[in-house]
This record gives C-alpha cells, sequence and structure tokens, in this order.
C-alpha cells in the first residue's frame, strides 16, 4: 500500500484517536450501514467532486478546516480539499475529498496516467461497526475478494482492493482497529481526463 501512503490516505493515525470518542457498541447499527454511506458518498460520486460538495450544502454538513482538514492527505498542494462532518442516520461521519496530479509514486506505477488526475474520498467511521461486517460488504461493493488484506499499519489492519481499466485505476481500501472495529474507507481514482 506504499502507493496509497503516498497519496490521499495520511488520515489513518489521526482518526484512530478520534473514533473512540465518537463512540462505541457491540451492537449492531441498524440506522445505517457505512458501507452504503460509503458507496453513496465516495464510491459513486468520484472522480466528479461537485456532486460530493452538492450533497454537502443540501444536507447542511458542516465545513472542516485547519489541521482536520490537512489530515486528509500528504499531498502539499491538492488542487481540491475540503471536508466536512456529517450526520446520516443520527451517526457522524467525517468525509474529506481531496483532487490533485498524480504523485510520483503513481506515475511511475502508472505512467499511462502521468498526465491525468488523482481523486480520493475518505470516509472516517464513528467506531461501530464490526470491522468482519464491513469487509464482508466491501467484498461484495467490490464484486471481488481484496488484494491485500489485514496488513499492519501502525495500529491499523489495512484491506485493498484494485481494479479499473484503460481509463479509470480504482483503488479502494478499509482500515480497521485491533479491537475488531471499523475505522475508514477510502476510494482514489486515477483518471486520464485532467479537465
Amino acid at each position: 500500500m506504499k502507493l496509497i501512503r503516498n497519496g490521499f490516505c495520511g488520515a489513518s493515525l489521526f482518526f484512530l484517536s478520534l473514533v473512540p470518542a465518537l463512540g462505541q457498541s457491540d451492537a449492531p447499527t441498524p440506522d445505517a450501514d457505512p458501507v452504503l454511506v460509503f458507496n453513496r458518498l465516495c464510491y459513486a460520486q468520484v472522480p466528479v467532486v461537485r456532486n460530493i460538495e452538492d450533497m454537502a450544502t443540501r444536507f447542511a454538513w458542516e465545513r472542516m478546516g485547519g489541521d482536520d482538514l490537512k489530515q486528509f492527505t500528504t499531498i502539499d498542494n491538492p488542487s481540491y480539499l475540503k471536508g466536512w462532518d456529517a450526520r446520516i442516520a443520527k451517526r457522524l461521519y467525517r468525509l474529506g475529498v481531496v483532487q490533485s496530479s498524480l504523485t510520483e509514486s503513481f506515475k511511475n506505477a502508472f505512467p499511462e496516467f502521468a498526465d491525468g488526475k488523482a481523486t480520493g474520498c475518505t470516509l472516517i467511521l464513528d467506531g461501530r461497526d464490526s470491522a468482519e461486517v464491513v469487509l464482508e460488504r466491501m467484498n461484495a461493493l467490490a464484486r471481488k475478494q481484496p488484494d491485500s488484506t489485514d496488513v499492519p499499519d501502525g495500529k491499523l489492519l489495512t484491506t485493498t482492493w484494485s481494479g479499473g481499466n484503460e481509463d479509470f485505476k480504482v483503488f479502494l481500501i478499509f482500515k480497521s482497529g485491533e479491537n475488531g472495529k471499523a475505522n475508514l474507507l477510502n476510494v482514489t481514482i486515477l483518471s486520464k481526463d485532467t479537465g
């Protein structure tokens, strides 16, 4: 996951400390399926960031700024970086979107996309969901098994999927804690379209 670490998903450790504060429970959460929320807010929207902004405006999500927002990327000068605290079905999620030209590691791995853009959307979960259940639902969303599972990343475990075609490369990332709870979902899409 070196490619992603050098790209958009720098929020992991910062948000690990946030998760317990947002509330935990061993009970299932029938009021919201985080993978369904992730699909609707991120996966089905990127690389068109305007759609996410429109939802944020329509649902009056609280805009994020400062250090909280900076935690969504490791890129120095992204062309787009916005984030919100989103209340959905009585639950609080943090959502961050970043867009930029490709990092050197992405350019080296995918030279045919070197002049394109990378768009990442990260959904920070509230620590209430079972990692096992979220993993199963992410497999269904990706329609395949992961490329790697439970790779240690500090205090988190990272699972990844990848795919795409000649116009797009798609990476899905799921991070869970050692406590068996789901923490973070990310989609990063490389596209040749620079418009």
